[in-house]
């Protein structure tokens, strides 16, 4: 039987949470992401542990994501750790340290033993979204010019211990694997630590459209995490300037991976930045996720991210209508059997 869910981020007023809520299930929805992020766990609490009452309330499952967290996890929040913890900061590769907190460090792992006690004891939420964990991403010139990280003391050291020689300048082959694992020993600590309290365990892997032919192993990593009950990966074409049609590769090394491990697999539908006239394109790839086998599709964001001025679409109304519709016209076959 398929399921469907939607994240949901921005609001922290009760009374418009549990509007929304009622909107989503009234859609049909089986579940929500909530974001939570630094901010939010040092303000917020109260009021999202409202929210996932309600959720709850309404027959929703409910997720947390650590958005922004550490400036490692996927999210356009600010990361206060990532501005003041400096000597737990990713260092790039033309030396210059970063607001981010490098991945090895336990700075951010205790950090984010609080983090889900919190989410757990607080929010009393069901699963941890864990969203597309990663070192630094450039972007634009830095991009160009080939910056990567990390290249701090502790990953210098990490990387000589494994591979017998220094860490290079240039982001080579074994750069990396050696950060690809580094992300899942991270993942597969924290995921150690959610499974204690209780929760549940979801994966987004960032999808690396530049690196396919490294995506069933970066799959098989995360899949075999014992602590994991999904992997959810989200190509997003649009954004990515890639035909619709990409997407199928994504779903046929997810559900391989997934199938091989006994984890359920989970797809992202991209509700944010559609150009108009792209709108349709939303349907089509849902249609592929389905014939692909995917039994799990979400979409980021509630109203196709309309409230977020930076990330709406041309016209957030039409996607949302695109996606809800085609969850509507999948399900059809399988209420009726």
């Amino acid at each position: 039987m398929m399921q469907f869910g939607v994240s949901y981020f921005g609001v922290r007023n009760p009374e418009h949470m549990q509007r929304d809520l009622d909107d989503m299930v009234r859609l049909g929805f089986d579940y929500v992401i909530l974001t939570f992020s630094e901010n939010d766990h040092r303000f917020y609490q109260g009021s999202l542990a409202a929210c996932v009452e309600q959720a709850h309330a309404r027959g929703l499952t409910v997720g947390v994501d650590p958005w922004g967290v550490g400036g490692v996890f996927a999210g356009e929040a600010f990361s206060n750790l990532g501005a003041w913890e400096v000597e737990a900061q990713q260092q790039r590769s033309d030396g210059r340290p970063i607001p981010l907190l490098c991945l090895t460090t336990d700075i951010l792992r205790d950090y984010l033993k609080r983090w889900i006690q919190t989410a757990a004891e607080v929010l009393q939420a069901d699963a941890i979204f864990w969203d597309e964990p990663h070192f630094y991403i450039p972007f634009g010139e830095s991009r160009d010019r080939g910056l990567w990280s990390c290249r701090c003391a502790r990953c210098q050291d990490g990387f000589s211990a494994r591979y017998g020689k220094p860490l290079p300048d240039q982001e080579t082959v074994d750069v990396y694997h050696w950060k690809q694992d580094t992300i899942a020993t991270l993942i597969d600590d924290v995921t150690a630590m959610a499974a204690a309290h209780g929760l549940a365990n979801i994966v987004c892997v960032l999808p690396d459209h530049d690196r396919l032919d490294e995506l069933q192993a970066k799959f098989e990593r995360f899949a075999a995490n014992p602590h994991l009950q999904t992997l959810a990966t989200d190509p997003y074409p649009l954004w990515h300037q890639q035909p619709i049609d990409t997407t199928r590769q994504f779903c046929e090394a997810l559900q391989q991976s997934c199938q091989r491990y006994g984890k359920a697999a989970q797809m992202w539908i991209q509700g944010f930045r559609v150009a108009a006239g792209q709108e349709p394109l939303l349907g089509e790839e849902m249609q592929l996720m389905a014939d692909c086998g995917i039994q799990d599709i979400a979409i980021w964001s509630y109203l196709a991210t309309a409230y977020m001025s930076s990330h709406a679409c041309a016209d957030s109304d039409r996607v949302w209508r695109v996606f809800t519709d085609t969850m509507q016209a999948l399900r059809r076959p399988h209420h009726a059997s």
